[in-house]
């Protein structure tokens, strides 16, 4: 593997056949005694920082990218997963980071050409290729697998129902998405997850992220189908006044009068839809000043982009 002259603090360098980050050289007092903290085990502890297939990925973007390039590393890192949100379609990852999914395929398989012929200890590659679990990102294993050159996961095994550890309010997050869904039809995460944040009673309880939105949606009986769009769970109806507004604004741009008009139509307030309403609706995205258009209209979509490639 290239080695950049760039380290980032706390990622030692990859080793073929490593199986921990190595132990730092132990600190001697000047007549060469051995120094001790005190606390045997906790130094222990210390020096078997153990290596994870997700740190290992982690470790070879920095290096081949390097400290020069920080929004290719975050991009990369987001394919797999490791950026602090779920893996998702390479299109969408593609304009998240604004680069083509010619560029961003690129820099993935010039990931996984560095890594090739890296010989990995066993028990990462025990750790890589065990099945998946219930509530795990499997996408985001398989494409670290993939990276690793190593066979992919197993899909996790439809487990019986139980109660998930999902808060409240989390929970009714996701209800209000597959209210989204039921109405509008399928979408992906990011634009769900853009609809609710512009909820004002999410914003100011617990807070929510895509994975805990995904966390909900999954405890709600929502499906991600092959394209990674979601569904609402079979059963789930549209509001009369989510059906209302879909009817009157599907595929046309408003104005922030004639939003409000569409509001007071469906059955809200004059000073709902004035208010609170206008700027936190979850069906209305703002495009450009004065100017709205319902989620998941064909002009909303047009720059998600679905074109399948090897990669992804």
């Amino acid at each position: 593997m290239s080695q950049s002259r760039y380290a980032p603090i706390g990622m030692p360098a990859i080793r073929a056949t490593a199986a921990v980050i190595p132990a730092q050289p132990v600190p001697r007092h000047a007549n060469g005694s051995t120094w001790s903290s005190g606390d045997s085990r906790r130094d222990d502890a210390r020096s078997e920082v153990r290596l994870t297939p997700e740190l290992v990925v982690t470790q070879a973007v920095y290096r081949v990218f390097g400290a020069d390039h920080p929004d290719r590393v975050r991009a990369v890192l987001d394919y797999h997963g490791l950026n602090s949100r779920p893996a998702d379609r390479l299109a969408m990852l593609a304009a998240r980071h604004g680069v083509s999914v010619r560029t961003m395929t690129g820099r993935i398989q010039h990931l996984r050409a560095e890594l090739a012929g890296v010989e990995l200890h066993p028990r990462i590659v025990a750790d890589a290729t065990r099945p998946s679990t219930p509530g795990e990102d499997h996408l985001s294993r398989v494409r670290i697998a993939t990276t690793l050159h190593v066979p992919a996961p197993a899909a996790a095994r439809p487990a019986a129902p139980t109660v998930p550890a999902v808060s409240p309010s989390h929970l009714a997050a996701g209800r209000a998405a597959i209210r989204l869904l039921a109405t509008v039809g399928p979408l992906d995460i990011d634009t769900v997850f853009a609809a609710i944040g512009r909820c004002r009673r999410f914003r100011v309880r617990d807070p929510l992220t895509a994975r805990d939105l995904v966390a909900a949606l999954d405890c709600l009986g929502a499906t991600r189908g092959n394209d990674l769009l979601w569904q609402a769970p079979s059963g789930a109806e549209a509001p009369s006044r989510y059906r209302s507004i879909a009817r009157a604004a599907a595929g046309r741009d408003l104005t922030r009068q004639q939003m409000i008009d569409v509001l007071i139509a469906a059955g809200y307030t004059p000073s709902s839809a004035s208010g609170r309403m206008s700027s936190s609706h979850p069906l209305f995205e703002r495009t450009r000043h004065d100017s709205y258009r319902m989620i998941g209209s064909p002009a909303a979509r047009s720059c998600h982009l679905t074109k399948r490639t090897a990669v992804a």
